[in-house]
């Protein structure tokens, strides 16, 4: 067999039955939305959070040096 054909998928891909989007991390599937608007909604949700977090811990590492 091709060892290409062996590689482990990860990456978002499309599924057409059922109907959605899965994410593949190491040949597993991890995640399995609806649809690319539901993917894309909670892709942003997340990213927004993360960054809230990050704002945070910065906020806490230089408070003291915040005149």
């Amino acid at each position: 067999m091709d060892p290409d054909k062996k590689k482990v998928k990860t990456g978002i891909f499309y599924s057409k039955n059922p109907v959605g989007v899965v994410v593949m991390f190491r040949g597993k599937e991890v995640f399995r939305y609806k649809s690319v608007d539901e993917f894309i909604e909670v892709h942003i949700k997340a990213v927004q959070a993360l960054e809230e977090k990050q704002e945070e811990e910065l906020a806490s590492h230089y408070k003291d040096n915040i005149q």
